[in-house]
């Protein structure tokens, strides 16, 4: 069930919302299992193309004999409402799913995040939920998670948290600024936001010795730096007043990074850190996230997943089932690092489809004592991956053009050497964009073919907008 049941304002922001319903394809990867069967929902149908891609990518196996494995239905609706929902009104669908499960005792609804609304469908049909329960939701705020983080013994930035409206966040900015005078700037997040869609940068410069709070006040509307424009402070600072928020002070170092863990929580109340990666963020100042490097830096990995480890049984402890990420800033002065938790996302994230693409191409295992991950002969194996490769002129091409170009140029993922690019969420080429994971030896090597594969998708879209019209005979 890829269907992201999210905070609307922030998916408006996100470009081709829709078409992150073919993220979830990596779990297509399970049929290389020959007793596993497959239901997947989706708003409208998939290309074809696309499906039997995703099914050629399964190691080992023919595609017929996954295909008979896999049921694939649809809504038929585009309606910007979530998926969960076009589905429970849909008797007739929910009907084909129940058919398609041989013994509720043996199967399970996985989500892309839990909600009042995947919960319900769960009940519906019968079978147990795979994602975290709606009523740990508060665990996944920027409020909750800052909480769990200081249970859980994990440090997190200079700030405050629940704050109820905007009047306390005015008094969060004022004190923090008091607090240290050579502040240049804070951060102030919604409780509820998706990604950095509700964080708002405000800067110090020129603020007074005294008076802070109505500087801050008359400031803050006129200051404020939408991290995802557009947005006003009208608009803004209602959502504030509704769902409350944080502010935490502007990490500034020699050198800034963004690493991210993922977790895998089990109903048995296991959890286990199954990844970390650092995070390739965009815009000014970098918080919109746009891939991912696998593993992160081996200057850090190992303390990012300890931190995460901690997080994940706080986590379990708490009855959280699913795969969940934790955020992290790390920031270097010299040769010193110190990392701080950011939050908690309560679903699959940028990195789930890269790593588990990663996982069911190689079918090898991660490490927790090196933090990375190793095929079957001990070789290890990296990946740079983006879900944002994204550029008008890409609409001219379609999944097709995007296979062949990866094949012509030799960078498709071979399994004979464990390493090539793979491509994802084609369907989204509509608009320009589509994912790509590329997997190598190390995250240099795998980078440098990235831009490769870049080079050569510019050269085959610019061809084919070039290519002159036939006017046909009647």
């Amino acid at each position: 069930m890829p269907s992201l049941t999210l905070d609307s304002a922030g998916l408006a922001k996100l470009p081709g919302a829709n078409h992150y319903e073919e993220r979830m394809l990596f779990l297509l990867q399970s049929l290389r299992d020959p007793g596993t069967e497959v239901t997947y929902v989706t708003s409208a149908g998939f290309a074809p193309e696309v499906v039997d891609y995703a099914l050629d990518l399964v190691p080992a196996l023919p595609r017929g004999h996954a295909r008979r494995r896999l049921t694939m239905l649809d809504c038929a609706s585009r309606e910007p409402v979530p998926l969960t929902a076009k589905l429970l009104r849909r008797p007739d669908l929910l009907d084909r799913v129940r058919a398609a499960i041989p013994d509720p005792r043996d199967a399970v609804l996985v989500a892309y995040n839990g909600s009042p609304l995947e919960r319900t469908l769960a009940e519906t049909i019968g079978i147990p939920l795979y994602a975290p329960d709606p009523d740990h939701s508060f665990l996944g705020s920027k409020t909750g998670a800052r909480r769990l983080f200081a249970e859980a013994g994990v440090p997190v930035v200079e700030g405050f948290d629940g704050l109820r409206d905007t009047a306390d966040v005015v008094a969060a900015l004022a004190e923090l600024r008091a607090r240290d005078s050579t502040l240049g700037g804070a951060i102030v997040k919604l409780n509820e936001s998706f990604g950095a869609g509700g964080n708002v940068l405000f800067s110090y410069a020129g603020a007074p010795p005294t008076g802070l709070a109505d500087w801050v006040r008359r400031e803050l509307p006129v200051r404020a730096v939408y991290v995802a424009p557009p947005d006003t402070w009208e608009n803004y600072s209602a959502k504030l007043d509704t769902m409350g928020g944080v502010v935490e002070r502007f990490v500034q170092a020699d050198e800034i990074t963004s690493p991210s863990a993922q977790v895998m929580l089990s109903p048995d109340g296991t959890a286990r850190v199954v990844s970390t990666h650092d995070q390739l963020l965009e815009g000014d100042p970098k918080q919109i996230f746009v891939g991912c490097v696998f593993p992160s830096n081996p200057a850090y990995r190992l303390p990012i997943q300890t931190m995460a480890l901690r997080v994940a049984h706080a986590l379990a402890a708490r009855g959280v089932v699913g795969i969940a990420s934790v955020d992290f800033v790390s920031a270097r002065t010299g040769n010193q690092w110190r990392h701080y938790a950011l939050e908690i996302n309560l679903r699959m994230g940028g990195g789930t489809a890269p790593y588990f693409l990663l996982h069911g191409l190689v079918e090898g295992e991660y490490d927790p004592a090196t933090a990375a991950y190793y095929d079957t002969a001990g070789a290890e194996r990296c990946y740079f991956a983006s879900d944002r490769v994204y550029r008008t002129e890409y609409q001219v091409l379609s999944p097709t053009d995007v296979i062949d170009t990866l094949v012509d140029n030799g960078l498709h993922y071979r399994t004979g050497t464990r390493t090539g690019a793979v491509a994802y969420m084609l369907g989204a080429l509509e608009i320009g964009r589509f994912g790509i994971v590329v997997v190598d030896e190390t995250t240099t090597a795998a980078e440098v073919k990235y831009r490769k594969m870049l080079t050569a998708i510019n050269n085959r879209a610019r061809a084919k907008s070039t290519i002159p019209v036939q006017i046909g005979r009647a």
